[in-house]
């Protein structure tokens, strides 16, 4: 999807007509966002418990 938002960002560069320019940057647009959105979730895998995620991170402190 990003070589594909690269690609029409390109042709964006060479349009001669700012409308026509307009419409690949806004295709480019949506699939970056696209591929952002999908990078984020898996299909079928539940949304992850953040308080939990966070409670096993959390700093601890260690005196030997």
């Amino acid at each position: 999807m990003l070589k594909l938002a690269a690609t029409l960002r390109r042709f964006a560069e060479e349009a001669g007509d700012r409308s026509y320019a307009a419409k690949f940057l806004r295709a480019a647009i949506e699939l970056e966002l696209r591929a952002e959105f999908l990078a984020g979730h898996r299909a079928g895998e539940p949304e992850p418990d953040w308080d939990r995620e966070a409670a096993l991170h959390a700093p601890i402190d260690l005196r030997i």
